[in-house]
């Protein structure tokens, strides 16, 4: 998968997931928060950042 990946995307980034385990949601939303210059507006991000 991860050939394939490299193959389609070339140097653009991708991530794996398992939105059943959540392993690799945060990273996305991390990039999407990042990418997009958006404000984090979870709450249980915003406690951990005061």
């Amino acid at each position: 998968m991860e050939r394939d990946s490299k193959k389609m995307r070339g140097e653009r980034p991708f991530i794996f997931t398992n939105l059943y385990d959540g392993v690799g949601v945060e990273e996305i939303i991390s990039f999407i928060l990042k990418q997009g210059m958006l404000p984090e507006r979870r709450p249980e991000k915003l406690s951990d950042n005061a």
